[in-house]
């Protein structure tokens, strides 16, 4: 028992619950398990857990020309910027270590040493615990973006709602069914990039579900955008329509100066075992280039993501004396013999450019 808990302590003091719970990169997921809403939404640390977001912006004011030693020319006033209350939320997680996996934890340390069973607690602390945290947020992340809202609960009915900037016209539902070979779902794709081209901005990302994606393949007059010309016999053109695959999506969206459709499809589950998609299976998501970027520097390197829409925002947890997560590792001796770790974290995502995203939903 002694060991284990030795061993505990040593993980610690050398850093290796810290950066487990900090890790920057861990936002972005790994492997199967990739966070695409980190990408658009990225952590930042804030230093206070209620402020003001002051820079909402909506539109750039092109500059004056004048003179060489002229005053320079005021511009734009308050219509070109927002602001919104970023009051953070505070989310939490505690798991146990208990029963066979406890003791085979012992065999492994007293039998292969102290390397393997490190690694073991360490990959428990990530997945049961820490990637809970990152999963709450990615969640928090696809609301915000879909629904301009975000709605925090928890146990005893607990339940609040944050509304989001929401522009008119950049969150519409399908204007028809898309795999009715009667309607065109390009119309309603080319109808929210034309709103964010008249606004300035220029699309380089789509996102939605394979679900949709499927629509879209087996939609007749998808098809015939991806298909091609022809002369018949008696010298008329013909349209021959593409096959129905995901590659005819591709060269349909090719073909209307569009980026290819990213698929997302991860789930969280929940405690009672119900499995939800993180990106609503009915919604496609237009985002667009905003020059904004986050950088986050570590042993390894530096990661710049570009051109998001914001943040989210990571504060100072209870008990903490800066922004970040705070774990707590414990070992227990009575019966059950148990490890018990918690986690917790003050977040909220913060969109800045509210005019450069649109979402379509209900696609059916």
């Amino acid at each position: 028992m002694a060991e284990l808990k030795t061993l505990i302590n040593r993980m610690m003091e050398d850093g290796t619950f810290a950066t487990i719970t900090n890790n920057p990169l861990a936002q972005f997921g790994s492997g199967a398990r990739v966070y695409l809403g980190a990408s658009i939404l990225p952590y930042r640390a804030v230093p206070e857990n209620a402020y003001r977001e002051t820079n909402i912006r909506y539109r750039t004011v092109i500059a004056n020309d004048g003179t060489r030693y002229s005053p320079a020319q005021k511009k734009g006033g308050s219509a070109n910027v927002g602001e919104m209350l970023v009051e953070l939320g505070y989310s939490d997680i505690a798991s146990e270590f208990t029963g066979r996996d406890y003791d085979l934890l012992q065999g492994m340390l007293r039998n292969s040493g102290e390397e393997e069973a490190r690694q073991r607690i360490s990959q428990w602390i990530d997945v049961a615990v820490v990637r809970a945290l990152h999963e709450a947020d990615e969640k928090k992340r696809w609301d915000a973006i879909v629904n301009a809202s975000v709605t925090r609960s928890g146990q005893n009915g607990y339940s609040e709602t944050i509304a989001y900037p929401n522009p008119a016209s950049h969150r519409a539902a399908a204007g028809g069914t898309w795999t009715s070979d009667s309607y065109d779902p390009f119309d309603d794709i080319l109808a929210m990039t034309n709103l964010l081209d008249s606004k300035g901005y220029r699309v380089t990302r789509i996102i939605t579900s394979s679900a949709v994606v499927n629509k879209l393949a087996g939609n007749a007059k998808v098809q015939q955008r991806s298909g091609s010309l022809q002369v018949s016999a008696s010298g008329t053109i013909e349209v021959l329509s593409g096959f129905g695959t995901r590659n005819a999506v591709a060269n349909s969206m090719s073909a209307s100066g569009l980026p290819v459709i990213e698929s997302y499809d991860l789930t969280y589950e929940n405690e009672a075992g119900t499995r939800t998609k993180f990106l609503p299976a009915d919604s496609m998501v237009f985002l667009s280039e905003t020059g904004q970027e986050e950088t986050y520097t570590f042993e390894q390197g530096t990661k710049v993501v570009g051109d998001i829409l914001g943040y989210t925002a990571l504060g100072r947890p209870a008990g903490a004396p800066q922004s970040g997560r705070v774990l707590h590792v414990q070992q227990f001796n009575d019966k059950p013999p148990r490890i018990e770790a918690q986690a917790w974290q003050a977040s909220l995502p913060v969109i800045t450019e509210p005019e450069a995203l649109a979402v379509i939903t209900g696609i059916a």
